[in-house]
């Protein structure tokens, strides 16, 4: 019987130790590195300067803010995640980028239409680019679903620029598009901020919704009159734990 009541003893003072240990080492859902996809589809415009300070860029300026206005874009790619700690992580990755604007619809004829012309035109600048984001992200929360914010700052590589024509007729609208010969500058750097919802799926696995605000700081060409590209949407991403 003594025997017996050691044996008891020492059993239970071993699983005491384990429980105490297994609350001491890190969940089994807690992954150092991450990989993960995203699209995020953008609202994208633009600010014009007067870089020579001259009264005719200033009524460039003012023509092509009546002119102009917003258009959808997109962003999507590839992100690696280091998680320093379960809130705390480093994030980079790869990124295509379709920023610009685009001109309101202007009529070309006034007075009694003629079927052979086009009634109105309109015109779209696409702005094609590779992003390299860093970022550091941190999470609130240790339930399936937590808040999430990321500020960080994004290097735009400039690819191309295309422009993209409708002529609308009274029965159809003709649309083209052609790359433009700008001399645009390379390279630009976008402070980027955003804040969202991480939601776990499992110990692997979780998405994330998460509004985010793009800056230019940097201008996109040297002229007379220059532009700042930016752009907010909605980035949704899936990542997945290694």
């Amino acid at each position: 019987m003594k025997n017996l009541t050691l044996f008891l003893l020492t059993l239970t003072a071993f699983s005491s130790y384990g429980q105490d240990k297994t609350k001491e080492t890190p969940t089994a859902d807690f992954k150092r590195v991450q990989i993960g996809i995203n699209v995020s589809p953008d609202v994208c415009f633009r600010t014009l300067k007067n870089n020579d300070g001259s009264w005719s860029s200033d009524l460039v300026v003012d023509q092509r803010n009546k002119m102009e206005t917003v258009k959808v874009g997109y962003t999507a790619g590839l992100n690696v995640c280091f998680n320093i700690k379960k809130f705390v992580g480093l994030e980079t990755g790869i990124q295509y980028s379709n920023k610009g604007y685009q001109t309101k619809k202007q009529d070309l004829i006034f007075g009694q239409p003629d079927p052979s012309l086009p009634k109105q035109s309109k015109f779209v600048y696409d702005f094609h680019c590779i992003d390299i984001p860093v970022k550091a992200n941190f999470t609130i929360g240790k339930k399936k679903v937590r808040f999430f914010t990321s500020v960080g700052v994004t290097t735009n590589i400039f690819i191309k620029e295309t422009q993209t024509s409708f002529l609308i007729y009274s029965d159809r609208t003709d649309k083209k598009t052609s790359p433009t010969n700008f001399d645009y500058n390379k390279v630009n750097i976008s402070p980027t901020v955003s804040v969202g919802i991480d939601y776990k799926i499992n110990g692997r696995m979780n998405l994330r919704v998460e509004p985010t605000f793009r800056y230019g700081v940097l201008k996109i060409i040297d002229t007379p009159v220059t532009g700042y590209l930016y752009s907010g949407g909605l980035n949704i991403s899936y990542y997945f734990g290694l």
